[in-house]
């Protein structure tokens, strides 16, 4: 929940925000976790510097946070594969990208740069880092047909994130019936930002590649996604051949890494 939804819950539950006093009691009193009264008292905090005076608390105990659902990749790749190219183009950008589904919604035609398959966030979200990424060929493809019908100054999906989401929703529910599989339903926009970090530390055991690939200021954040999933215990690849090096480069572009030679061609695989 955001800082204004806090303070206008605040203000009507309270009464008034003037009496500093009243209002943390109210936080203290209210049935609310640790987090969520911790972040009201944030909220509050920050308007009260805004009318330019202090306001002092106490942080609440928060219980750990659960450790979030991580799908396989041929999870994603069905809701991917179920969606309309609208939404095919922002599950993908999120899959590659680890992006925060707000902070990939606010990308323009300006922050994509096609011939260089560069995509740069310059409006990060939750006081990250701005960050940059390559895209594969098949995420350059998808975008540049979105791009195409969009306003360099606007953003490429233009909507609220509610109309989004809700169709997202609709849609996923139709696929985990069509396909038999409930685990489609755990699937939200921040699981691919989950499975994004989860993968990447799996495949470069690199804490700090990951932080800066999440926008992370502070390595304790990025800690949980060391340990979500053992992918030792999961040993079925998917092996491809390469003869060419056109081959060889869009397997490697599209997840597949590199294991050896064999006569004269590249052998490679992929998790399943």
């Amino acid at each position: 929940m955001t800082k204004t939804k806090l303070i206008r819950i605040l203000r009507k539950r309270v009464g008034g925000l003037w009496d500093s006093d009243k209002v943390g009691q109210h936080i203290r009193r209210a049935q609310w976790d640790g987090r969520r009264k911790n972040n009201a008292s944030y909220a509050y905090r920050d308007w009260c510097r805004w009318k330019g005076f202090d306001y002092e608390f106490e942080r609440v105990r928060e219980p750990d946070a659960p450790l979030p659902y991580i799908p396989t990749e041929r999870e994603l790749d069905h809701l991917i594969a179920g969606m309309s190219h609208k939404y095919a183009t922002f599950l993908q950008l999120l899959k590659e990208s680890a992006f925060r589904p707000g902070e990939a919604m606010s990308l323009t035609p300006r922050d994509v740069d096609l011939e260089r398959r560069l995509a740069t966030l310059n409006t990060p979200s939750k006081n990250s880092r701005p960050r940059q990424f390559k895209m594969s060929e098949r995420l350059a493809h998808m975008m540049s047909e979105m791009i195409v019908s969009a306003p360099r100054n606007q953003r490429i999906w233009n909507t609220k994130y509610e109309c989004l989401h809700r169709t997202f929703s609709n849609r996923r529910r139709l696929l985990a019936e069509k396909l038999k599989n409930s685990n489609l339903l755990r699937i939200s926009f921040k699981t691919f930002r989950h499975w994004k970090a989860t993968t990447e530390y799996h495949r470069t055991k690199d804490i700090l590649h990951v932080m800066h690939l999440l926008g992370h200021k502070n390595i304790q954040n990025t800690l949980v996604y060391t340990h979500l999933v053992s992918f030792e215990e999961e040993d079925a690849y998917t092996v491809r051949v390469a003869s060419s090096i056109e081959e060889f480069t869009v397997l490697l572009e599209s997840g597949f890494e590199y294991v050896s030679d064999y006569e004269g061609r590249k052998v490679l695989r992929k998790r399943k």
